[in-house]
């Protein structure tokens, strides 16, 4: 009898886990930034009446501007969970160069061989790769902050404009 009463309360106390609502509170840097848990729009932020059930969830975090955001998170039992976000803008940017022969790099990922090239990217350091003729001649750490164009010239630092 006792081996039974047990399972039926850690039943009990396992289904009330599964079901149990949290507080919610979500804050974004910029506001009005749109959320959304496991697939579904929790609305724009702040968010200070939320709730959220025990266990692992994610987080999408949306802003035209801004790069997204994801974020999974698990959630115990508690009586808030309070969160912020901090999302990073993305600024126009344009590469240009007078050299000739040279395929830039940029993050590993965008790859050019124009003298003049526009890019959206996150606010934040990215890293840019030069070569020539198959050879690595120009590494670089790039810190975007605003709207800028870059110049770059042979043997030189990259210069804003």
């Amino acid at each position: 009898m006792k081996i039974l009463y047990k399972s039926i309360l850690l039943t009990i106390f396992a289904f009330s886990c599964i079901f149990a609502q949290v507080r919610l509170l979500v804050n974004t840097i910029p506001k009005r930034v749109e959320i959304f848990l496991d697939g579904q729009s929790l609305g724009k932020t702040p968010i200070t009446s939320g709730k959220i059930s025990i266990g692992e969830h994610q987080f999408k975090i949306i802003k035209e501007g801004y790069a997204p955001l994801t974020y999974d998170l698990l959630v115990n039992p508690a009586e808030t969970v309070k969160l912020d976000f901090f999302l990073n803008p993305i600024y126009k940017i344009q590469f240009k160069t007078d050299q000739n022969g040279l395929i830039f790099e940029l993050n590993d990922i965008h790859r050019w061989e124009d003298k003049i090239i526009r890019l959206q990217l996150e606010a934040g350091e990215h890293f840019l790769r030069v070569f020539k003729l198959g050879e690595v001649i120009d590494e670089q750490t790039i810190i975007i902050d605003e709207p800028k164009t870059f110049n770059y010239f042979l043997n030189k630092p990259i210069s804003k404009e």
